[in-house]
């Protein structure tokens, strides 16, 4: 399993588009940190959005896991990426013939999604984590 998950990782260290797409994917999370700084000044009326209450810990789940789940579509254009890059690139073939069967082939996939899915929830979790506590 290891062995598979190495082979795609490997793949994908390579891929100038999934590194971009994917760091891209993980700053846009951190940056719901700087909703936390936007503060509103009318004429002396002073309105930070922290201070309504949205990084409190019931709604700080609700609001980061959504937007999370908006942003989800870099992570789904680098899967599919991924899976056009091996018909494209001739590795479906070369892994075939190096002795790789379709269902691991498969499975690396599975496992590489899987993989991302983790990534993305500990980090949403960790994000969500520090927010809630800071405020």
């Amino acid at each position: 399993m290891l062995r598979l998950l190495t082979i795609e990782l490997h793949k994908l260290k390579y891929n100038k588009s999934a590194k971009v797409i994917s760091i891209v994917y993980f700053i846009l999370i951190t940056f719901i940190a700087l909703i936390a700084s936007i503060e509103f000044d009318f004429g002396e009326i002073h309105f930070r959005i922290a201070d309504q209450g949205i990084f409190n810990f019931p709604f700080i789940w609700h609001f980061n896991t959504y937007i999370a789940a908006l942003l989800k579509i870099f992570l789904a254009i680098v899967i599919v990426s991924m899976m056009a890059n091996e018909y494209s690139n001739r590795t479906l073939k070369q892994n075939l013939i190096d002795g790789l069967s379709k269902k691991e082939f498969v499975l690396s996939k599975f496992l590489t999604v899987v993989l991302f899915a983790t990534v993305s929830t500990l980090f949403v979790f960790a994000v969500s984590l520090l927010l809630g506590l800071r405020f």
